[in-house]
């Protein structure tokens, strides 16, 4: 057993491997990268690529008890968001594992009111193992525009083979992960990686890593009512860009040099 196990996990990394240094090398070439979202934000200097990929997995990480996450989902969901070679219009399935988060809320009419027009199914799933599974099929289906996914946490492994899924279908996969203040955020495969909370009147949202990611939060506004995002100011880039030298670190410099 112990053996099966070992071949098993040196086959997926090998898989692995072969997309791991393809950051800008999706179907289509980098004319299929998301540049601009949440009320025309500029994402390319946040992603080595040039921008969010369209495919692939992406993780919200939340710890509060609010529809915005949902909104943010859905509103991820429609971003460049193109049909299937079977479908006329894109395809958003929603699977829900019951009780997996104490957040989300989804207020189903909104879906309808959302100016993104998409075929919508949504499913709800008792275990985990069956969430992940129906995911990872759908996904490699290549059948599904997007997915997203409430569940409870899942290990490295689990995260691997849903990118390895998404890529094989090119498939968009959102997971919605309930993240406690205070607990180290496990790794993850995931191309972007953001986390939002509640902020006296707004929201803050944060771009808190992924692969080749610089990180960046912005104060958002949701409204849950019709599931939009609009960006209200940037709050901060905790990297400075690249080539940057404060001011007054340099002043510093040259003082004590």
């Amino acid at each position: 057993m112990t053996s099966k196990l070992q071949r098993a996990r040196a086959a997926l990394l090998r898989a692995e491997n072969q997309w791991q240094g393809r950051a800008a090398c999706v179907d289509g070439g980098g004319a299929r990268l998301i540049t601009r979202a949440f009320g025309n934000i500029d994402l390319k200097p946040h992603f080595s690529a040039g921008g969010l990929m369209p495919t692939g997995l992406h993780e919200i990480m939340t710890e509060h008890d609010d529809s915005a996450t949902s909104a943010l989902a859905w509103y991820m969901a429609g971003l460049h968001a193109e049909p299937s070679p079977h479908a006329k219009i894109p395809t958003v399935l929603w699977v829900r594992q019951r009780k997996a988060l104490d957040q989300g809320r989804l207020y189903p009419p909104a879906l309808f009111a959302c100016p993104a027009h998409h075929n919508l199914i949504m499913m709800t799933i008792d275990q985990q193992q069956t969430a992940l599974w129906a995911c990872e099929e759908a996904a490699k289906s290549g059948q599904i525009t997007t997915i997203i996914l409430e569940t409870t946490d899942y290990d490295l492994t689990a995260a691997r083979r849903l990118q390895l899924a998404c890529e094989a279908g090119d498939t968009r996969l959102i997971v919605l992960r309930h993240h406690r203040a205070g607990q180290n955020i496990a790794p993850s495969p995931a191309w972007s990686r953001w986390q939002i909370k509640p902020q006296e009147t707004y929201r803050k949202l944060s771009l808190i890593g992924g692969r080749g990611v610089r990180p960046a939060s912005w104060k958002v506004n949701i409204d849950e009512a019709t599931l939009l995002v609009s960006v209200a100011d940037t709050l901060e880039n905790r990297l400075p860009p690249e080539g940057y030298h404060h001011p007054t670190a340099a002043r510093k410099q040259h003082v004590y040099a």
